[in-house]
């Protein structure tokens, strides 16, 4: 009975003199990209804690029909079946049946497949949203997801947590890439109490990496038995384990892809393709974009705050109910976004011809630029404290930092407000462009020796770290936008070769994945790779040129490892459930942060997906939308708030703090993404 072929692939079981072996292949290809005696690729732990060793095996049997191959054995009295057949579409279904043959119940069972390909060189591993080439960024002083780079180590975590559920490796054999990735369809197990559980998927280093996909037990930094529960903690479980009555049996779901890898570090693409098409459920769509904007307008108009010449938009609402009482502040980019806000009133004025909202941002961006200047030219603060009427910046180390990542959104913000207005025919003050102007000289002179941009700045303009990051890129961002306004063709060169620099260190090979664009994860990070998306995508819009179409197609691939394209069941008690909260298209934050928010490029997304005609983008960025709806607070009471529009930062889809609840943390920026985003689509694609 010949192998099993799809397209250029194959696979088999068969018996050979090291017992039945597990081959996948191509056609074409001299060597294997796998060839493992099947029991070496199976465990079966018994006991605590759980032990990631092979199964000792007896019994085999084997069958092959076309179409099918199937294998069995057991160890003591467990059987178990493989099961192998190729889907319509070129993937190869791998299922495996453990059952209890025995008379007893079976209980603190841990069993599942480790995917050992031996020793491979120059390897990469995407586990998405936990896992990017090992994280790199990440602080070693925290605890983070990690595999490390010696025998022992690993991270084993529950199927929920992962936006596609599935383990890319990538590694190079002589001249070759190749690259293999194991997909789970995640199947709920679902207790009495009511709570559901899930399958676990992760990398175990052995002799080199080992994908595993397990019954749901949990690795941390090598350790079993241990979960990662909130930012940089972690804390013992006794979760994961099966229990097995007589005759009762477990079904592991896994798909198998593999094949040759042309870019090297980008087989996270293939995990992107094929898990969108593994995972085509529908995401949630509650509100339509004409009752986000109305709802958000609401929430908007709630943060407006002025007071003589203090004009501005504040972090967090002060209205009783809207979570706990919060220093009023305006705070400029980042968990802030002032002056995005701003151009969110003033689009709202132009679209209904309400002058007083055209009027409030005029005033928001006087008040900003009057009074925001530090002692260096060019360089402002990132926060105004209304009660104590003082300019302040964020703290590192103890002192005064201005975030180059909030500055660089600010100054993106300004170029973008400039360009509404004129637009629109509404009068620009000199010094508005002035200021930008103002700001692109300082950035000119304010690189690292690397090209690029630090973390932050002190108060005297000298970088506060030399920290290897993407947190500068919104600088970049703010260039490219400012060249425009500024009609200077210089600086689009000059932000073009800045922007370069960030291709070479992070998105060319992707050794040092996107990182640290926040300040309070220090790690790899989705926001990270959406100002490098959302660079590359304005280079080609100022330029045509489809190199950088390339550069930001493959980080629009990068982004969406970040995003749900399935929506794990959650406890039969949990708001969430009770909300019928759907999680396809939502993002997670970063290695360290698992939860879900609305921070995401979606209008980029969608316009970049319709401009280059890749349908795919537009589908997501459209399911991302209106998965982001959910959430948004309709009056007082829902969702925990008071004011329509308001929306939590956080949903919590894991046990990474509170599975199944959100939080009624509210920073501004939970108000200005979204809307922006809303406006922007709604004018691209109009609707009834």
């Amino acid at each position: 009975m010949p192998a099993l072929t799809s397209g250029p692939r194959t696979a088999e079981l068969r018996r050979t003199s090291r017992g039945v072996v597990l081959h996948l292949g191509t056609i074409d290809a001299n060597t294997p990209y796998l060839e493992r005696p099947v029991a070496e690729l199976l465990t079966c732990s018994s006991g605590r804690p759980w032990q990631p060793n092979v199964m000792q095996t007896e019994g085999w049997w084997i069958s092959r029909r076309p179409g099918e191959h199937r294998a069995g054995c057991r160890t003591g009295p467990v059987a178990v079946e493989i099961r192998l057949s190729f889907d319509a579409v070129d993937r190869l279904d791998l299922e495996l049946r453990w059952r209890n043959t025995g008379q007893r119940r079976l209980g603190d069972l841990a069993v599942g497949l480790l995917l050992d390909l031996g020793r491979v060189t120059d390897s990469q591993l995407t586990v998405p949203g936990l896992i990017y080439n090992d994280n790199p960024s990440a602080d070693p002083a925290r605890a983070v997801p990690r595999i490390g780079p010696e025998p022992g180590g690993g991270f084993v975590a529950e199927e929920d947590r992962l936006p596609i559920p599935g383990v890319n490796l990538e590694w190079r054999t002589g001249r070759e890439r190749r690259w293999l990735s194991v997909f789970s369809r995640p199947e709920p197990r679902r207790s009495g109490d009511g709570l559901v559980r899930y399958g676990s998927l992760g990398i175990i280093r052995q002799e080199g990496p080992v994908i595993a996909a397990l019954s749901g037990v949990l690795m941390f930094d090598g350790k079993q038995d241990v979960r990662y529960v909130s930012k940089a903690e972690t804390e013992s479980t006794e979760d994961g384990y099966l229990t097995l009555r007589p005759g009762e049996e477990y079904v592991q779901r896994l798909v198998v892809d593999w094949g040759p890898q042309e870019h090297r570090g980008h087989a996270f693409r293939e995990l992107v393709r094929t898990g969108r098409s593994l995972f085509t459920g529908p995401g949630a769509h509650p509100l339509d974009l004409d009752e986000v904007v109305t709802r958000k307008t609401i929430a908007l108009d709630n943060r407006w705050y002025r007071d003589g010449t203090v004009a501005g938009y504040t972090k967090f609402s002060d209205v009783v109910g809207n979570g706990p009482a919060k220093v009023r502040h305006f705070m400029y980019g980042w968990t802030g976004q002032a002056l995005k806000l701003a151009w969110c009133d003033a689009r709202l004025g132009f679209e209904t011809g309400d002058r007083t909202r055209i009027d409030r941002c005029r005033a928001a961006v006087e008040f900003y630029l009057a009074g925001s200047s530090t002692r260096t030219p060019g360089l402002r603060h990132n926060a105004y404290q209304v009660g104590s009427r003082r300019w302040t910046s964020f703290r590192s180390g103890g002192r005064a930092m201005v975030s180059s990542r909030a500055y660089g959104e600010t100054i993106a913000d300004l170029a973008e407000i400039i360009t509404l207005f004129r637009a629109e025919g509404e009068p620009v003050p000199p010094s508005w462009p002035d200021a930008l102007a103002g700001a692109l000289k300082f950035l000119r002179g304010a690189l690292l020796p690397d090209g690029t941009f630090p973390i932050g700045w002190r108060l005297d303009g000298k970088p506060a770290a030399s920290t290897l990051s993407a947190a500068g890129i919104p600088c970049v961002l703010a260039a490219l936008k400012a060249s425009v306004v500024l009609g200077d063709d210089w600086l689009l060169s000059e932000a073009t070769t800045w922007l370069t620099r960030y291709h070479g260190q992070h998105a060319r090979t992707f050794d040092r994945p996107f990182a640290r664009s926040t300040l309070d994860a220090a790690c790899e990070d989705k926001e990270a790779g959406m100002y490098y998306f959302l660079a590359a995508y304005e280079l080609f819009r100022l330029t045509g040129d489809d190199l950088y179409a390339r550069w930001a197609e493959v980080a629009a691939d990068w982004l969406l490892t970040w995003v749900y394209v399935w929506s794990p069941e959650l406890d039969l008690d949990s708001p969430l459930r009770a909300a019928g909260f759907n999680a396809i298209g939502w993002p997670a934050v970063s290695v360290q942060n698992h939860h879900l928010d609305t921070f995401f490029p979606t209008y980029e997304l969608l316009e970049f997906g319709l401009t280059t005609n890749r349908p795919d983008l537009a589908t997501a960025a459209r399911t991302t939308m209106g998965a982001m709806s959910q959430g948004i607070s309709a009056g007082p009471g829902d969702w925990g708030f008071q004011i329509p529009g308001e929306q939590g930062e956080a949903f919590f889809q894991t046990h990474w703090q509170r599975r199944g609840h959100s939080n009624t943390w509210n920073p501004s920026w939970v108000i200005a993404v979204p809307l922006a985003n809303a406006l922007r689509i709604r004018s691209l694609e109009p609707h009834d």
